[in-house]
């Protein structure tokens, strides 16, 4: 560690101490704003302009000023955080979601900021289009009063993934409780990200943006800190990296707070940047959907964070699996294992009881970890009836297969 990094952390931990000295005491002062500084010389200073630098947009901060406002009151605020493995931070305490989390509370809330509540529904290795398919229930049932949405190294460049984190915007932006929605963009050793065009989205929706990407490769340009002070692979943030982002959304915050709240929130534009394939999506799993037919498929899965899914039968026995619903666009979400015994997962997709497609999803893959997969079944313009029914091929039913969840838009 050089010694930049070593004055960081002792900073670190004298900033935490008083914030949590400022939960107990009452409502903190406003901090000043930070200046650029031409030739910087030490951690500080760096950091300075590395908080600079990381604050994208501030955005239209007039739904976060309602939240701070209800966290010094007292009230319940609801910090949920979206993501992949990033955001998941293997559920460590020192993981930026929650180091951000402790921030916000024992600066903005009531007393011990026992009013402010933390969900974290990162999954590693997914991207937006799995977190559109289960926003509503990861995100949106716990009653956010702020979202933040980190995809930036799990999603690629296509229309799909673009729609998918569009969807997950407009969602929170109109649903009931009137979120704050932070983007947070981060990046991979060599500098990968999809941070552009996410950025053009957040701009098109005013939102606060925080680039923890552009601020530690200033870091890095600059020599005050090396890809090893923040990870200690190819992307995921370590203890001292995770300190470093939470220091990020921190500055975010401060800068939030200290200045003046527009005078009215935003206007919701009319028209979508991307099609409407994830919009409004709902996931079916079988603590709260009954399968239309079981047939020779029992209710339980293994998939990484998917336990409440349909297994099929290890026996020669292929009655399918079957779901009817009413809606727009279908998904399957199913896991990728390297067990050779899992299959090829067949769809026959029926609509408006018409058979409009037949589907195989290959369940087998070189170094799979359970990890969910997202397959399309169909998509529609307008609201059908679906019917859809699951088997093995029929050249080997006695195989492993399971289905983690349906999902379809209304």
């Amino acid at each position: 560690m050089n010694n930049l990094k070593r004055a960081f952390v002792f900073a670190l931990t004298a900033a935490l101490s008083m914030g949590m000295l400022v939960g107990c005491g009452g409502e903190a002062p406003k901090k000043e704003g930070l200046e650029w500084i031409d030739d910087p010389s030490s951690w500080d200073e760096y950091m300075n302009n590395a908080k600079i630098k990381s604050l994208t947009s501030l955005g239209n901060t007039f739904r976060l000023k309602k939240a701070i406002e209800k966290a010094r009151k007292g009230d319940d605020v609801n910090i949920v955080y979206i993501g992949g493995s990033i955001t998941e931070g293997d559920h460590l305490d020192t993981c930026y979601a929650n180091r951000s989390y402790n921030y916000f509370k024992d600066t903005f809330g009531k007393g011990k900021g026992e009013n402010v509540h933390y969900f974290n529904s990162g999954i590693s290795g997914t991207p937006s289009n799995l977190g559109a398919l289960r926003f509503e229930n990861d995100v949106l049932k716990n009653q956010p009063d702020i979202v933040f949405i980190e995809f930036a190294v799990n999603d690629g460049d296509d229309e799909d993934t673009r729609a998918a984190f569009e969807s997950m915007i407009r969602e929170a932006l109109e649903y009931e409780t009137k979120p704050a929605v932070i983007l947070l963009f981060a990046r991979m050793r060599e500098g990968w990200t999809s941070q552009g065009w996410k950025k053009e989205i957040g701009a098109n929706y005013d939102l606060p943006m925080i680039s923890y990407a552009d601020g530690i490769t200033y870091l890095f340009d600059e020599g005050a800190m090396k890809w090893e002070d923040f990870s200690g692979d190819y992307t995921h943030p370590h203890a001292e990296g995770n300190a470093v982002v939470a220091e990020f959304i921190s500055y975010f915050y401060d800068e939030a707070d200290r200045t003046e709240a527009p005078a009215e929130d935003f206007s919701l534009p009319e028209d979508t940047m991307y099609p409407t394939y994830f919009y409004n999506a709902h996931m079916m799993q079988h603590s709260d959907t009954e399968a239309a037919e079981i047939g020779s498929w029992r209710k339980t899965s293994t998939g990484f964070h998917y336990s409440d899914g349909w297994t099929k039968q290890y026996s020669e026995n292929n009655e399918p699996l079957v779901f009817e619903f009413t809606g727009k666009c279908a998904y399957v979400i199913y896991p990728t294992m390297k067990e050779t015994g899992f299959e090829k997962l067949n769809a026959k997709v029926y609509f408006n009881g018409e058979l409009v497609a037949e589907r195989e999803f290959d369940e087998h893959l070189d170094g799979g970890w359970s990890c969910p997969a997202i397959g399309i079944l169909y998509r529609s313009d307008e609201a059908g009836d679906y019917r859809v029914e699951f088997s093995a091929p029929e050249a080997n039913p006695k195989c492993d297969l399971q289905v983690l969840a349906v999902a379809y838009t209304d």
